[in-house]
Formats: C-alpha cells, sequence, structure tokens
C-alpha cells in the first residue's frame, strides 16, 4: 500500500478538519459526556464547515459564500440526508466512516468514538486503520468521557505517542482526543 504524500497543503487540510472536530465550543457547552456520537456529530459539524470555509477562501480565494459551498459539498456524513457515506468493503465485511472529505482528490475519512473504555479506543483504533485502505488520510477523534479524563491524560505518555507516530507515519493515520 502507497502512502498519500503528506504535501503541505495537505497537511493545511487535515489541521483545518481537526480544528473544526476539535473546537472547544463544542466540548465546553453541549455535556458531551451525556449525548449520542450522532449529536456530538451534529454539534460539530457547523464549526467543520466554518473551519473549511475559512480554509476555502485562504487557498483558493473564493468570497465567504462560494467558500462556504464548495466546503459544503467537500463533506459527507449521514446527518445531512443529502450525501451518502461510502462503504467501502474489507476482508468481506462493509465498513463506513462517519464522515468524509474531499478535495482536490484527496479523500480523508473521519472516524468518532465517544468511551470510557479501551475497548472504545481500540475498536476506533482498528477502524481507522481499516478505513486507510481506501482514503488518502484518516483522523481519528476519540471523546474521552471518563470522570477523570484518565485516557486523554495517558495519551501524552511515551509508549503512546510512539504509537500515534507509528499510526501517522505507516497508515496516515491522525490522532485527536478531548
Amino acid at each position: 500500500m502507497k502512502l498519500a504524500s503528506k504535501s503541505k497543503k495537505r497537511l493545511d487540510l487535515l489541521e483545518a478538519i481537526q480544528d473544526g472536530i476539535t473546537t472547544r465550543d463544542v466540548f465546553e457547552t453541549i455535556g458531551y459526556k451525556n449525548q449520542s456520537e450522532d449529536k456530538i456529530i451534529q454539534f460539530i459539524y457547523p464549526h467543520l464547515l466554518t473551519q473549511l470555509t475559512e480554509y476555502v477562501m485562504e487557498k483558493k480565494g473564493f468570497s465567504r459564500s462560494l467558500a462556504k459551498e464548495k466546503a459544503r459539498t467537500m463533506i459527507k456524513w449521514e446527518g445531512n440526508v443529502n450525501t451518502t457515506v461510502k462503504q467501502i468493503q474489507f476482508m468481506g465485511t462493509q465498513n463506513r466512516p462517519d464522515m468524509t472529505i474531499q478535495n482536490d482528490g484527496v479523500t480523508i475519512a473521519i472516524e468518532f468514538k465517544k468511551g470510557d473504555r479501551g475497548s472504545s479506543l481500540r475498536e476506533g483504533f482498528g477502524q481507522s486503520i481499516v478505513y486507510s485502505t481506501a482514503y488518502d488520510f484518516v483522523i481519528y477523534m476519540f471523546i474521552d468521557v471518563t470522570e477523570d479524563g484518565r485516557i486523554v491524560n495517558g495519551s501524552t505518555a511515551v509508549n503512546e505517542q510512539k504509537f500515534l507516530q507509528n499510526l501517522w507515519d505507516n497508515f496516515n493515520v491522525k490522532f485527536a482526543i478531548v
């Protein structure tokens, strides 16, 4: 499997997406620990759309309204009844990320997982690696709902950082956690 190149333009796009999906505006205001993943994604969508609109305005020089339309067409997610996230086949099973973004021939899968156990965390890592077989990049966002934030706090340890770097280097999987 040949990995997509990590050009500055692509890294800028991934950063804009990550900024949009991890915005504090969502996680400081909606009581996310008591919300479903689908509801959290609904709250994230407008922030992601804003970030991608800004990205398109900056990179393409479009007006705000044209950039917003372009950004809207880039994002596919099940919460929008006018779009469909296509399933991929892997080892005889159907798999579908929560959201996809397409821009200038680059495809990005986004997987959201919410949990307080290792099993939720591992499931998202596995899904992300599967998506890396069909998408240029994957962003896996884990939403830590532990009372003490132990998963988010543990993500900065040395072994964990080596693992995350390995995912990025070998699978183009970017990990975000809130």
